[in-house]
């Protein structure tokens, strides 16, 4: 029953997000990079500076949109449902019960993770000048854009078009991890469990990372080479 439980929370969000009409599976928070623009292997394909996109910063209120966006966005609420599944057929914790109830309350804990994360990365979004927005490499080569994945988790962009430590994810998942101590049961919300869950929510930063960079592909295969960057 449980297997049947977790498949159902497994493929329900699937169905919903390649059900959806396809302006709005396109990721906002998504654009195409110019390849030069980001570090990567040697792997990287070079492109012309006709083909690099030219990136507008994004406003304050635009930055707060963004943030907002990603509580709703099909991949969060997947990632979301995805988790409070594993932790509901593992039973933690158990103070939280089976059933509907027990599921919505995993449920509910993730997505206040999600909400206190990008609460926190967007007081440093502010304060530090970066963008938010995940930046592709739809025409490099696989390696070069599986680490485009990884290295936007720990390196920003900044909004006057150079890089930094990226202080935003960093201590969006970190403090998220300890603020979620505030309504983990006892035996769930020690330092270290708040340390190991924005650890775990560095993992899953990068591997929603990995879907940003490559499910446009599998969504709309024909897009490949001919996309570019619109900011949006």
């Amino acid at each position: 029953m449980r297997l049947l439980t977790l498949g159902m929370l497994v493929t329900i969000p699937t169905l919903l997000l390649f059900g959806q009409d396809p302006s709005v599976r396109s990721d906002p928070d998504s654009v195409n990079a110019p390849q030069a623009a980001v570090d990567s292997p040697s792997d990287q394909t070079a492109v012309s500076a006709s083909d690099a996109t030219v990136f507008v910063p994004l406003t304050s209120k635009q930055k707060v949109e963004r943030r907002a966006e990603r509580l709703v966005e099909p991949l969060t609420l997947f990632s979301s449902a995805l988790g409070a599944g594993l932790n509901q057929w593992r039973n933690v914790p158990p103070q939280w019960g089976q059933g509907s109830e027990g599921y919505g309350r995993r449920f509910a804990s993730a997505e206040g993770f999600t909400a206190t994360h990008n609460a926190v990365a967007l007081g440093f979004d502010l304060a530090l000048h970066t963008d938010p927005r995940y930046r592709r490499l739809p025409q490099a080569g696989f390696g070069a854009r599986l680490w485009n994945s990884v290295n936007q988790t720990f390196i920003a962009n900044k909004d006057s078009g150079g890089k930094t430590i990226n202080v935003s994810e960093l201590a969006g998942n970190f403090g998220a991890g300890l603020i979620a101590n505030a309504w983990n049961p006892p035996g769930y919300n020690s330092i270290s469990n708040g340390l190991e869950r924005g650890a775990l929510g560095l993992a899953y930063h990068i591997a929603k990372n990995v879907a940003r960079e490559f499910l446009p592909d599998v969504l709309h295969p024909g897009r490949r080479r001919s996309s570019s960057g619109n900011g949006s």
